[in-house]
């Protein structure tokens, strides 16, 4: 229905999460992502999985299960996209929550979206 998503992720990033399993799912459903089949280790030793785009994608987000009762550690996660309107009808018309696009003071328009768990995930296009 909607083809591939109207974003890409920059860089890599790791996001904590309580529910790994739930997560997946949800970072699978919502945002179309899929499982990489790069095979590795988390520094931590703590359960994740790797998202990607796509399978031929270099970067990815990392979803990292916390331990019981420890607290996330918020990073700044940021997705890029070429058509702000575009992605944000693309983030609300699948059920994701999102705020209102809004513009720093450097002239950037962007937009945060939440996760299944609060976590919020900058959607970014820059001017020029």
């Amino acid at each position: 229905m909607w083809g591939k998503p109207p974003f890409f992720i920059g860089d890599n990033y790791a996001v904590d999460v309580k529910n790994l399993t739930a997560a997946r799912e949800w970072y699978k459903e919502k945002l179309t992502l899929r499982e990489s089949q790069t095979h590795r280790e988390e520094d931590s030793g703590r359960p994740f999985v790797d998202l990607q785009i796509s399978k031929d994608d270099e970067t990815m987000i990392s979803l990292v299960e916390l331990p019981a009762g420890a607290s996330s550690e918020r990073r700044h996660v940021i997705f890029f996209t070429r058509n702000l309107d575009k992605a944000y009808q693309w983030f609300a018309g699948r059920g994701v929550v999102v705020e209102p696009p809004t513009t720093d003071s450097g002239g950037n328009r962007f937009f945060l979206f939440h996760d299944l768990e609060g976590n919020k995930i900058e959607v970014c296009i820059e001017p020029g």
